[in-house]
């Protein structure tokens, strides 16, 4: 996940005044689009270098789930149908807007609009289906019991809201790293309330996570010291994240490591808030894998596959590491 900048103006366009024109942030996560009123910012070359080995990693995880989990996939399907399919269409949309952009000369706001609503919906999307995960999901028989609008509850839309705070802050993070004079300057007022308003969007969604699942208070019981761990981590690296950015001194890429940082935290209490379950507190692992001919196929796929995705990453970031230029990256 990572966010491509270029600074300047847009080709083909008449300047403008810095009041008309609009700063936004291009994500490969999926982030929101940040708003300014001092210049454009575009990322068409630099983003591409890493969309299509992201859209790897989703390929790779629903492979995943169907080949060596057919029994979650059966119930997991059905149950975010909605949030999945607009997740799919908005990451699709997203991709769309970069090329018809690229060669568009009179409707570029457009595709901008298109990219960030897609952006936004992507991001809500996937906070939803983790409230899902968490509220619960009906089964009976081993089979999806519930209804496609279950997941439509306040406390989905909490955690929709949650997730998305947190791609903000990540792509406000990246942008920091990556963006030069007044780019890096908004990225950085941005991130002193962003990584606080993410902090305090999660103690509110893990307050209300325990009255809604019951399971989770047990879950505090059996990993006290991780849990505990794991949430002064976050917190520490919100505070230390606003405090980053107010500051010249310290380095651009500080605020990008704490915001990845807080990341990787909250995915690891949900790791270890659900496992052994792929099904969180319904289906464990072992009830839901497939056989072993089965798994061993997925490994000598992943073996295989895996280097080469982590290979063309990695070349990826290496060809555009640095800060962006300001007159964008020659093709």
């Amino acid at each position: 996940m990572s966010i491509q900048i270029l600074d300047g103006k847009v080709p083909g366009r008449p300047s403008s005044s810095p009041v008309r024109q609009a700063r936004r942030v291009w994500s490969s996560n999926p982030a929101v689009v940040l708003w300014d009123t001092s210049s454009m910012v575009c990322c068409e070359r630099p983003t591409h270098s890493t969309w299509d080995g992201n859209e790897t990693w989703l390929i790779m995880a629903g492979i995943t789930l169907l080949a060596g989990f057919p029994l979650a996939y059966s119930v997991l399907l059905p149950a975010f149908y909605l949030p999945l399919v607009a997740m799919l269409l908005s990451l699709g949309l997203r991709g769309v807007s970069f090329e018809f952009r690229h060669h568009s000369a009179h409707a570029r706001r457009r595709w901008d609009a298109v990219f960030g609503g897609g952006s936004l919906v992507a991001a809500l999307a996937q906070g939803a289906i983790v409230g899902g995960l968490i509220q619960g999901v009906r089964i009976e028989r081993e089979t999806f019991a519930g209804g496609p609008t279950d997941i439509f509850t306040p406390f989905c839309v909490l955690t929709g809201v949650t997730v998305l705070a947190g791609y903000a802050t990540l792509g406000a993070g990246w942008l920091r790293l990556k963006g030069q004079g007044e780019t890096r300057s908004f990225a950085g007022a941005q991130l002193r309330w962003l990584a606080l308003a993410f902090l305090g969007l999660t103690i509110l969604t893990s307050v209300a996570a325990v009255n809604v699942q019951s399971e989770l208070a047990l879950t505090w019981g059996r990993h006290p010291v991780a849990l505990s761990l794991f949430a002064l981590a976050f917190a520490s690296c919100a505070v230390l994240i606003a405090w980053a950015a107010r500051r010249d001194d310290v380095a651009d890429g500080v605020a990008f490591a704490l915001a990845m940082a807080m990341i990787l935290s909250g995915m690891a209490s949900l790791g270890l808030a659900f496992f052994p379950n792929v099904i969180p507190f319904k289906i464990s692992l072992w009830q839901a894998a497939s056989g072993t001919a089965s798994h061993v196929f997925l490994l000598i796929g992943a073996g295989l596959v895996t280097p080469v995705v982590l290979g063309y990453s990695a070349f990826a970031y290496s060809v555009f590491r640095g800060k962006t230029p300001a007159e964008g990256w020659e093709p």
